[in-house]
């Protein structure tokens, strides 16, 4: 019911249109463009103009005449008429230049818009360019929006304060950003493109559906400019510009000079309604709105102050529900001076250009009954009985209502005509015996004379309780005038099995405390009391707060499914309700919890911040909701996230504002950029040092990390590599002799096949010299003899070293992990040039990148990196890259996650990787249920060997940035693993997100469990990688994933790091391992 409020804005429907302003042909209509020619001073009754025309009068003549008042950021804005042109006539011209904006079809533009300011900016710009607009409800999923984008052919939509969701083919354009020009051109038509008379393409609300769409004049407002009272007003616009309402305020306000006044907008109907009446402080004119939520502006006003008027109000509009006499007489005494108009009207009896209106002046007082009079003879009002039957009203006065015209007006051969089911006598559109269109309403009247009725309520809502008619309207008004200490609304629902369920809001510091049993007892004996017929009553449920559709209804659908889903709902209580507000955080969320109850199917878990991995999600529904989140708020987040850690819809909102914003969701302490700034050395450049020359033959190398988990592989594939180089490595240590003990020990305990002994590959020992030292100091901590040492006699440098924890922040890693590469560069500027290969992560790359792309081998600017120790690595490679640019020979090398090595399965236990793994192991369960993980990992050896090329490689330098993974190779699902984990022999259930978080949060026995510090690291590591660069110089593939994870168990059982599976199983094989012991520290945490 799109129409019903249309004409409170501007006045009585009492004069017939000179055009009913819907184009016949719907949607398919090509109407020519009209150039009005000129156009007389405007005053109240003069004749009609378009609206630009009438802004382009007013900026020239009253240049000051305000425009628009707005609170929708929070302070009080003003735009003269001026202004108004100004802003719109820039945004013309921004968007002239979109690219194929002109082409021809596609002259409709669709905007998402609250009511605000740039509403009323694009709306005029676009009429300044001859286009047509049509306004998106904010609430339509992106299946309707693509629907309406197609069959109206729309390519661009305009937004500012909120973002549509991703349609295919459509460009969604911030016009709000464009600038206001220096030098604009003076009001004119000359200005403007040739007007078109057809402005605009009103909607229904699609509950039903695609919503239908009319093509309409600017003139289909113009019969409701009656009265002097709407000169120079200011008119209040709470309702969404999906609404005809709405959309006919911005048409019709610069024909009365009057201007738009817009609250705040926001999705918490309190928050709105008080903003509402912040306006009606400041001198609002004209307020028009639906019973629903102007008793909720009466009702937060009177409980703020006892006595309240508003004696600028000059109109008081309530329509598109039903208005009650209370409600009226209320509005009288707090809008002394006001005009009261309730109108009836719907989107269907548009068609029919049908407005009906009790309208009661300020010196008449609250009549007993609201008499609805329909003004045009040519309309005629009708009763139909339950069947579809036309009722002679000599008979009965009571009925469903029709309107209906005579049977040759051209309106029959409108589409929603053309298409009427015949069989459906109660069908919306369609005809009466004799021919003529007719508009079926479903609501139920009185007839008070030929064309003035009184309405009863929906015909759904007037039942058969025991052969007596029962109208729940009446029952609900008589609830809540009499027991209003208790309750402060109310509903009476009738459910699809005929039971009828009452709904309350409690009134907040009632004296009586009454639970809802005692509440429908209550009820009850209040029925009796006033005679009314016995009506069963079946049940009684408590809300917080009646649910408010955009439109500013009561939301009647909301409510039905709660009467009908009681037992749900009651569940659903246990979920705390979101805190309907006006950010961009608590919108998202109460999107997301919606969507994931209409996916589920389970009304009652809307508007509650449940736990997505705890309320029935599957893994085909919970891509459902990934798909739909990606629809509607444009961010991809992994199905797996989305049950992961207790998750709920207002956790997803926060990441997905993270994601909006570019942030990552564990942000670094500061500026990131800023640090790169201030710690690059300018004086780390190829400027002043002999000409480069690649060392294919390097007489030394330097290696940091040399007594990690890679370091132990690095060292023999450098050495083999270079045959001819001493190897230096860094490493903590109380004497060199201790430091090289320390490197090789550690390389006996991993790289297993270095035990044998005589083998020349691994007899190296002589080649390598310890050097003490830190990377967090200076020189790294190296007395002066030895730094000159490496300055002098070395020719490469392979800086694997760093400290990784994943729960540090970036000022605790910074030392080792930023110091220590600057260093690292000052090493290979200082004597002569040494080319630098840096190994850094994957985790470098910005947490907001698209996962549908892989990941590309080059440097990202953007330093939204989660965590510190991935910080540290993005600012390493900035220095590493500034250091480039002044012609230093350097290299970016990035493993993803590093596996055991693909011979023995030699893990390293302290990778979150395992520990994960273990953890699962010890619960017995792996939260893999309905999560489509995809992890990136290779094996140490794999990762050393390529390493070592690229090391060997000139061509490197040129490539610079490589990915050693790649996403064929280098793949296993979550699932896969916990599958393999099966087959050894360990039982692992899989189950969903939640239930595992459950588990580690209730059993005792796992307080010091390994998963506790990974449940954040393990959320997505589900990533594509680009590896072009190395493939051109390393184009082996890494071997099987799967034969890695099973090595990697064999292992890890050998060493005792995985306890004794429960089931013996083939896959434990009895190879034969040297003795092996665990090692705990490699650095890695």
């Amino acid at each position: 019911m799109v129409l019903r409020t249309l004409a409170c804005c501007f006045g009585s429907p009492d004069a017939p249109p000179s055009d009913r302003g819907i184009s016949e042909s719907g949607a398919s209509g090509a109407p020519s463009s009209v150039q009005p020619q000129s156009a007389p001073a405007m005053t109240t009754f003069d004749p009609w103009m378009h609206p630009v025309e009438a802004i382009v009068k007013l900026a020239q003549n009253e240049p000051d005449a305000l425009a628009i008042f707005t609170l929708e950021n929070d302070e009080i804005e003003r735009y003269s008429y001026l202004q108004l042109w100004e802003k719109a006539y820039s945004i013309a011209q921004g968007l002239k230049a979109l690219p194929g904006w002109n082409d021809e079809g596609h002259d409709i533009i669709a905007l998402f818009c609250e009511p605000e300011a740039h509403w009323m900016f694009y709306s005029v710009a676009l009429w300044i360019l001859g286009k047509k607009v049509i306004n998106f409800a904010l609430n339509w999923p992106s299946s309707v929006r693509k629907a309406l984008c197609d069959r109206l052919k729309i390519r661009y939509v305009l937004y500012h304060h909120t973002k549509p969701g991703r349609v295919e083919g459509l460009e969604p354009v911030d016009a709000g950003t464009f600038p206001l020009l220096d030098s604009v051109p003076a009001p004119s038509l000359e200005a403007c493109e040739p007007l078109n008379d057809y402005v605009a393409y009103l909607s229904t609300s699609g509950t039903t559906g695609i919503p239908k769409t009319f093509q309409v004049t600017h003139r289909f407002v113009e019969s409701s400019r009656t009265s002097d009272r709407f000169k120079y007003a200011g008119i209040g616009v709470s309702q969404a510009p999906s609404f005809t309402a709405s959309m006919g305020s911005v048409i019709g306000v610069p024909n009365t000079k009057g201007s738009l006044w817009f609250p705040k907008p926001t999705p918490n109907p309190q928050e709105k309604a008080t903003s509402v009446i912040r306006l009606l402080d400041e001198g609002l004119n004209i307020i028009s709105s639906t019973p629903s939520f102007m008793k909720l502006v009466f009702k937060l006003a009177l409980s703020n102050k006892k006595t309240v008027t508003w004696d600028k109000v000059t109109l008081v509009g309530l329509g598109s529900e039903l208005v009650t006499v209370p409600l009226v007489n209320q509005a009288k005494t707090l809008c002394p001076n006001a005009l009261i108009q309730c109108f009836y009207g719907s989107s269907e009896t548009g068609v029919l250009s049908a407005m009906s209106a009790c309208i009661i002046p300020p010196s008449m007082p609250c009549p007993a009954q609201l008499v609805y009079k329909q003004p045009k003879p040519h309309i005629r009002c009708l009763i139909f009985d339950e069947e579809g039957n036309v009722v002679d009203q000599s008979v009965s006065q009571s009925g469903i209502l029709v309107m209906a015209v005579d049977k040759d007006d051209p309106v029959k051969n409108h589409p929603n005509f053309t298409t009427a089911d015949p069989n459906d006598k109660l069908a919306s559109f369609g005809f009466l015996e004799d021919g003529s269109p007719r508009v079926c309403t479903m609501d139920w009247v009185e007839m008070k004379g030929e064309r003035e009725f009184t309405i009863v309520g929906r015909f759904g809502q007037k039942i058969k309780v025991n052969g007596v008619y029962v109208d729940l309207n009446a029952l609900e008004e008589l609830a809540n005038e009499n027991m209003a200490r208790v309750i402060s609304d109310c509903a009476f629902i009738q459910t699809s099995e005929k039971k009828i369920v009452m709904l309350f809001v409690r009134r907040k510091g009632s004296d009586i405390h009454a639970n809802p049993a005692e509440v429908l007892q209550m009820a009850q004996d209040l029925f009796a009391l006033k005679n009314v017929s016995k009506v069963p009553i079946h049940n009684c449920f408590e809300l917080e707060a009646f649910p408010f559709n955009d439109s500013g209804k009561r939301d009647l659908k909301k409510l039905k499914r709660i009467a009908e889903n009681t037992n749900q709902y009651s569940l659903a209580a246990s979920f705390p309700a979101l805190h309907a507000a006006n950010t961009m955080a608590s919108r998202a969320a109460l999107k997301i919890s919606a969507l994931g109850s209409q996916i589920l199917d389970n009304p009652a878990l809307d508007g509650r911040n449940y736990y997505i991995g705890g309320v029935g999600f599957d893994s085909l529904s919970v891509s459902r909701l990934a798909l739909a989140i990606k629809d509607e708020l444009n961010v991809e987040i992994s199905p797996m996230i989305l049950l992961s850690n207790g998750m709920t819809p207002l956790d997803v909102a926060q990441l997905v504002v993270d994601l909006r914003n570019n942030r990552p969701m564990i942000p670094a302490t500061g500026d990131l950029a800023g640090e790169a700034a201030r710690l690059d050395d300018a004086s780390v450049t190829a400027q002043g040092l002999p000409p480069f020359v690649y060392p294919k033959d390097p007489r030394g190398i330097v290696l940091t990390g040399a007594t990690g988990f890679l370091g132990a592989f690095l060292i023999f594939e450098l050495a083999n590599k270079f045959p001819r180089a001493k190897i230096y490595c860094l490493v903590r240590a109380h004497s060199e002799e201790y430091a090289l003990d320390r490197i090789f020990s550690n390389a006996s305990k991993l790289v297993i096949a270095s035990r044998k002994a005589g083998d020349p590959r691994y007899d190296v020992r002589n080649r390598f010299i310890g050097l003490c030292g830190n990377l967090s100091k200076d020189n790294w901590g190296l007395s002066d003899e030895r730094w000159k040492e490496l300055c002098r006699e070395t020719d490469m440098i392979v800086h694997n070293g760093a400290e990784v924890h994943w729960l540090y922040d970036y000022d605790r890693l910074k030392g080792p992990n930023v110091l220590g590469t600057a260093t690292a560069l000052r090493l290979a500027t200082t004597h002569h040039l040494k080319p630098l290969h840096y190994i850094s992560t994957i985790g470098t790359i910005p947490a907001s990148k698209n996962t549908n792309e892989p990941l590309k081998e080059k440097i990202n600017s953007a330093w939204n990196i989660s965590g510190g120790y991935g910080q540290t690595k993005w600012v390493s490679e900035q220095l590493v890259n500034k250091a480039r640019s002044r012609g230093v020979p350097v290299t970016i090398i990035r493993p993803a996650l590093i596996a055991g090595d693909s011979k023995y399965g030699v893990s390293n236990t302290d990778d979150y990787i395992w520990r994960y793994v273990k953890g699962c192991i010890q619960l017995g369960i792996a939260p893999s249920h309905a999560t489509p993980v995809t992890m990136t990992m290779d094996p140490v050896d794999h990762v050393a060997k390529v390493v070592a090329e690229i090391a060997g490689s000139e061509e490197s330098l040129s490539k610079f940035v490589f990915h050693i993974s790649d996403s064929e190779h280098s793949t296993i699902t979550e699932t896969k693993l916990f599958e393999i984990v099966n087959a050894h022999g360990w039982p692992v259930l899989f189950e969903s997100r939640e239930q595992f978080r459950t588990l580690l949060t209730e059993n005792p026995t796992v307080e010091g469990n390994s998963l506790f510090p990974l449940m954040y690291v393990m959320m997505d590591m589900s990533v594509q990688v680009d590896n072009a660069n190395t493939r051109s110089i390393y184009p082996a593939p890494c071997p099987s994933t799967t034969s890695i994870v099973k090595k990697c168990l064999n292992y890890l059982y050998i060493v005792r790091f995985l306890y004794e599976p429960k089931y013996a199983s083939s896959e434990l094989k009895d190879e034969e391992y040297p003795e092996v012991s665990i090692f705990t520290r490699t650095g890695r945490n």
